[in-house]
């Protein structure tokens, strides 16, 4: 690795208002390397990267802030923007919203080479096509003319990668690149970035997965609460940490940790297995040959899968693969083209609602994006009254006792009930989806990405409390997710899908240990691993 230095912050401070946000954090980044700076949201992540680019929007202060040589602490605007793009740039979270839906992804790629250099229009079209190549744009010509909304999950990443790189900067800080991709889309940028580093180019990555910082990263800082608690040598910090936070964020991975096995820490060691009994009478939810179609699209084919009584079974599968549709017809929510679903031994689907009126009552969903589920206009209190009445009312007097036990059995205080869920942190929404997905006390719940948003350490909290529920009530768990992980860890069984049909399942232990189809191998071989 080279020695040289591109970046240098000393005694780094933000604030917003007079309150601090980053305080007095020291880093470098070197040519040829990945520094990963790891934390919670809020931690003072972002707002330290976006300082590198002049965009932290607060009051910044710094002993030394270097960029590539040039002192950084008092540039202009102007300055900043000759800055930005050429000597260092940034890939951002969500490539579906910093792409111009508007714009071909070729003329958004083009217009920062015509802010930044002197090239000719020809020159910039045929620098867009060099830069789409490079990272690996299937038919870069063709994709340069396309819009976002005209590409798939993996090319909107690469195609943002692409942006990034086409000034040719010495730095590039990767911000939350991979959240929300499945695996084999997050392989992929996680590959782009360790080319990155070996064209000799200083990589800060951003990230709460300390699974994938394993694979990529060279040197660790763990950020807090706006501070640097511990820093060093990759493998001394995930083999060796001295922090208490560190060692939290380690054990929050549900890699390799076996089921119902604690992910947040207790202050007690893990305890074995808990034994279940084995359920008796008919299965809690069963689909047979489901196939949905939209137009000349086969969205879902041919699908079969049982859940039994108080288990969990996992439905893993890239993006595209059909597992969202396959959850909207076993929830009753899209009519099934051909195909049934049994509830309790019950045909649920493909019935008319009012046929399956009363059985509706044992089926609950919960959502990766829960504040998008919630009415606006209702407080926590009228949210969880509504579902206990069904939608007959929002006078929570009347439900006082209930809503009482449905806020404590998911650890959220009685003094939200009065709160619109907007004021929620991320990891109270989630428990207050779960307390309104409880309510009438479900036999199955259908969990369709229930924790792909939520850091590590909330993600944790989350899972631990999705099995204590499990194990207390006995409710079968329909689990989707892209990530593999918490498959692993959360499901007695899984179902992989591919191009719309279920390829391959299983007992957990098998899939994961002896996969028989070449896709699962390939999803499994993409799966970052911290244990």
């Amino acid at each position: 690795m080279s020695e040289q230095t591109l970046i240098t912050l000393e005694d780094l401070s933000v604030s917003f208002d007079g309150a601090p946000a980053v305080k007095n954090i020291s880093l470098t980044v070197s040519a040829g390397q990945v520094l990963a700076l790891v934390g919670e949201s809020g931690s003072g992540k972002s707002v330290t990267a976006r300082s590198l680019l002049g965009l932290s929007g607060g009051q910044v202060s710094a002993s030394e802030l270097t960029i590539c040589g040039r002192d950084a602490r008092n540039l202009a605007d102007s300055d900043w923007q000759k800055i930005r793009g050429n000597t260092i740039s940034m890939i951002l979270q969500d490539a579906l919203m910093a792409l111009d839906p508007l714009r071909p992804v070729g003329r958004e790629i083009g217009d920062g080479l015509k802010e930044h250099s002197s090239l000719s229009k020809a020159q910039r079209v045929q620098r867009v096509h060099e830069v789409l190549a490079s990272v690996n744009m299937p038919d870069p010509e063709l994709r340069a003319r396309q819009r976002s909304t005209e590409l798939s999950g993996g090319m909107r990443q690469r195609a943002l990668i692409a942006q990034a790189l086409a000034g040719n900067p010495q730095v590039v800080i990767a911000d939350e690149a991979t959240t929300a991709l499945d695996s084999q889309l997050t392989a992929l940028v996680l590959a782009q970035l360790r080319a990155l580093k070996e064209q000799g180019r200083g990589v800060l990555m951003i990230s709460h997965d300390l699974a994938q910082v394993a694979h990529l990263a060279d040197e660790i800082a763990v950020m807090r609460h706006g501070e640097i608690v511990e820093s060093g040598p990759t493998a001394q910090v995930l083999n060796h940490p001295k922090h208490e936070y560190t060692r939290q964020l380690l054990q929050a991975v549900p890699s390799g940790v076996p089921r119902f096995a604690p992910l947040s820490i207790t202050g007690a060691p893990r305890p074995s297995v808990p034994e279940r009994q084995t359920p008796t009478g008919p299965l809690a939810l069963s689909a047979t040959n489901l196939s949905k179609s939209f137009g000349k699209h086969v969205a879902v084919e041919q699908v079969s899968f049982d859940l039994p009584q108080g288990k969990t079974l996992g439905l893993v599968g890239e993006s595209g693969s059909g597992k969202t549709t396959t959850a909207r017809m076993v929830l009753g929510l899209q009519k099934p083209d051909s195909g049934t679903v049994n509830l309790l031994g019950e045909r649920f689907a493909p019935l008319h609602e009012p046929q399956r009126k009363q059985l509706r009552v044992h089926m609950g969903a919960i959502y990766q994006n829960p504040l998008g589920s919630f009415d606006p206009r209702y407080s926590v209190g009228q949210l969880l009254t509504d579902a206990l009445s069904r939608g007959k009312s929002k006078r929570a007097a009347e439900y006082r006792v209930r809503v009482a036990e449905l806020l404590e059995q998911v650890e959220l205080s009685p003094g939200l009930l009065e709160r619109n869920p907007r004021e929620l942190s991320g990891g109270q929404r989630q428990r207050l989806a779960i307390a309104r997905a409880l309510a009438p006390k479900p036999s199955v719940l259908v969990l369709d990405e229930p924790v792909s948003a939520l850091d590590v350490s909330i993600q944790a909290t989350i899972l631990d409390l999705l099995d204590q529920i499990q194990l207390e009530t006995g409710t079968s768990y329909l689990f989707i997710s892209h990530d593999l992980s918490v498959i692993e860890h959360m499901s007695d069984h899984v179902a992989v899908m591919h191009q719309g049909r279920i390829i391959e399942q299983g007992a957990t232990a098998s899939i994961f240990g002896s996969p028989q189809e070449q896709y699962t191998k390939k999803l499994l071989a993409a799966m970052p691993r911290l244990r």
